[in-house]
């Protein structure tokens, strides 16, 4: 659908789920990827399914990221997917300090991490693409894990930021919100959410997972890794060179 033949795009937390599915769209549309994950084994089958390369990599860590990126050395595109769920806090006080800081050095801190890597060479060629991924729940609310929510609120905030910072430079910065995408993800947070939340115990992960598509989601279907990672291929093509600092969700309406 897009070429992007000749171009090198990094995709954190690339592994598995919706990473790996990232890396593997942006692949078939001509990109070289290197993906970067905590799980080394997880990188490597993923880079080796694309043809890219494979690196491990603690996002959280500033000192990590600068010396991973010095490695790849040219990107045009950057897909900040890395992140993680926390644990529930329904009030938020059941929350731990571990929780809020675990979940944002992750979710937030990687992007700033990842994003002053990259900044110096996009900057002075004039060209780049940052694509985070942020949730639904960085739009509406989940009190179900305030931590995360929250934090991809953050996500969303840094995106316009760092859209603005950018655009004088040529450099478009964008955020994409994914509605319900079955993934790993899902499945340890819909076994929490089956042990923890009224109405779902006795329920399996995917039970609870398609409960909530019935419940939330107009169009009455999930979202899948591919329809995602199409959206980050049109974010990084040629077409979207003017959209800058939007937050788009792909829900099938559940922010309508």
């Amino acid at each position: 659908m897009f070429d992007l033949s000749g171009k090198i795009a990094v995709v954190t937390g690339g592994g598995k789920g919706l990473g790996r599915a990232i890396a593997q769209g942006l692949s078939r549309q001509g990109a070289t990827v290197h993906v970067l994950d905590v799980d080394t084994a997880a990188a490597s089958e993923c880079a080796a399914s694309c043809n890219g390369f494979a690196a491990q990599c603690d996002v959280a860590s500033h000192d990590e990221v600068l010396s991973c990126f010095a490695e790849i050395g040219h990107v045009d595109f950057l897909v900040n997917n890395a992140g993680v769920v926390c644990a529930p806090g329904q009030p938020f006080t059941e929350n731990s300090e571990e929780d809020w800081d675990r979940t944002f050095a992750i979710n937030v801190k990687s992007i700033r991490n990842t994003a002053s890597a990259v900044s110096e060479q996009m900057r002075d060629r004039g060209d780049g693409r940052i694509v985070n991924i942020s949730s639904v729940v960085g739009v509406i609310a989940a009190p179900f894990m305030p931590p995360y929510s929250v934090s991809k609120s953050a996500v969303n905030g840094l995106t316009r930021v760092l859209a603005r910072q950018f655009a004088p430079y040529g450099v478009t910065v964008n955020a994409i919100c994914p509605g319900f995408v079955w993934s790993p993800l899902w499945e340890d947070l819909g076994e929490v959410m089956a042990k923890t939340s009224d109405g779902t115990q006795g329920k399996d992960a995917r039970e609870v997972f398609q409960g909530r598509i019935d419940t939330l989601v107009p169009m009455g279907r999930p979202q899948t890794p591919e329809e995602i990672a199409d959206t980050v291929a049109f974010l990084c093509s040629d077409g979207a060179c003017n959209i800058t600092g939007q937050i788009l969700s792909v829900d099938g309406g559940i922010t309508i």
